[in-house]
């Protein structure tokens, strides 16, 4: 099934890119529509390489300096991980006067491809992190079919809750099997992978602790950190940072875990209707997950701006993009009626708040003075855009 949802925005992002570097790299995580997106911009058919395609691969394995350098106008090279001796290759080709091609790469597993553009590209590349569809360009109205069977294109396209819920159970089906053990080359079981996401799910916006998580599943801290940083690098997972400041409060210094896909959270959790989800008692935690990774991706805000922020007196603020152009706050509300309290005021001030949005269910924006808003989901493209900088 095809992503058949335009997505504007990030093919605009991709072409303000090429214009200015000669190679862009879409990353994110596998099946979010990045061949899709980056199909778009090949000046021909014979400029689009997979190289999954096991000929395509050993063809530019063998001769990448001379395939691809024969090749004017775009050229897209997709699932650059499985061939990370591309990269100097692309050097070469990227330095030419005048710039005879362009390229745009995708790939799903970030440390091999962030060596490669940290070793050969560095200063000729520009990176766009992409997930599946958002609220913008699923409609505002769509907002708990988006929530339930997360963004991934053929999960959320799909005609019955039914068939979303078989895809997302191969497509993890095939990352526990297949594709961690190819990418991480340790040798976890697929069982204990699987182990492990289950534990993080249930642990989705709460805190987390590597000491803790060993313990449960009965492994060495060093091995469950390695496993989250590969599932982390597979833009399967997002840990937030507390954001420190100098106030004369004791912070809770634990990061903060998100399952970044609120339908892979749901499939791992065995919930499939909207029914089921009212009443699991994981369902704030998937709320407050999937508010956060609709946020960040929306307002386009780079991963070392995003933070989370608590304090041993139980204030909070479940999500902090403090970025070049103001520091914003993001409570993540399952109440459509919620209010914020003094403590909420009085951290807008001390944190220096831009804004404090409560995020909740239902539409609407509220403003409450002294910075807070309360915000309903349907409203959050438009506080999105504003902060990227369009009215």
């Amino acid at each position: 099934m095809k992503p058949i949802l335009p997505r504007p925005r990030l093919e605009n992002l991709i072409g303000s890119r090429l214009a200015k570097y000669p190679v862009v790299a879409v990353l994110g995580a596998r099946q979010t529509g990045k061949t899709y997106l980056a199909k778009r911009f090949a000046s021909r058919p014979e400029n689009h390489f997979d190289l999954e395609n096991s000929y395509q691969a050993q063809a530019l394995t063998e001769n990448a300096l001379t395939i691809l350098g024969s090749l004017e106008g775009t050229v897209v090279i997709d699932e650059v991980q499985e061939l990370p001796s591309i990269f100097p290759a692309l050097r070469v080709l990227a330095d030419r006067e005048p710039t005879v091609a362009r390229f745009v790469i995708s790939g799903s597993v970030s440390p091999r491809i962030i060596q490669g553009i940290s070793e050969s590209l560095a200063g000729r590349i520009a990176t766009l992190e992409i997930g599946g569809f958002d609220l913008d360009e699923t409609g505002t109205e769509n907002w708990e079919r988006l929530w339930l069977r997360g963004g991934h294109p053929p999960s959320f396209l799909d005609d019955t809750d039914e068939g979303s819920m078989e895809w997302r159970a191969n497509y993890l089906e095939r990352l526990f099997g297949r594709d961690l053990r190819i990418w991480s080359n340790l040798s976890l079981h697929p069982a204990q992978t699987r182990k492990l996401m289950t534990l993080i799910t249930d642990c989705t916006g709460r805190a987390w602790n590597h000491s803790a998580a060993a313990k449960l599943l009965e492994l060495d801290v060093k091995t469950i950190q390695r496993y989250v940083d590969i599932l982390d690098a597979a833009y399967l997972i997002r840990l937030l940072p507390p954001l420190e400041v100098n106030i004369r409060k004791r912070l809770r210094k634990a990061p903060t875990m998100h399952v970044r896909d609120s339908g892979i959270a749901h499939a791992m959790l065995a919930i499939q209707s909207r029914q089921r989800l009212e009443i699991h008692p994981r369902m704030g935690q998937t709320w407050e997950s999937f508010c956060i990774d609709q946020i960040i991706r929306m307002t386009e805000t780079r991963p070392e701006y995003c933070y989370t922020f608590s304090l041993q007196s139980s204030s909070e603020i479940d999500l902090i993009l403090d970025r070049p152009d103001g520091r914003f706050g993001f409570e993540i509300k399952t109440s459509e009626n919620s209010r914020p309290n003094v403590s909420d005021r009085n951290l807008v001030q001390s944190l220096g708040l831009t804004a404090l949005h409560q995020v909740r269910r239902g539409s609407g924006l509220l403003d409450l003075g002294d910075g807070l808003f309360s915000t309903g989901i349907e409203a959050i493209p438009k506080v999105c855009a504003e902060i990227r900088g369009e009215s």
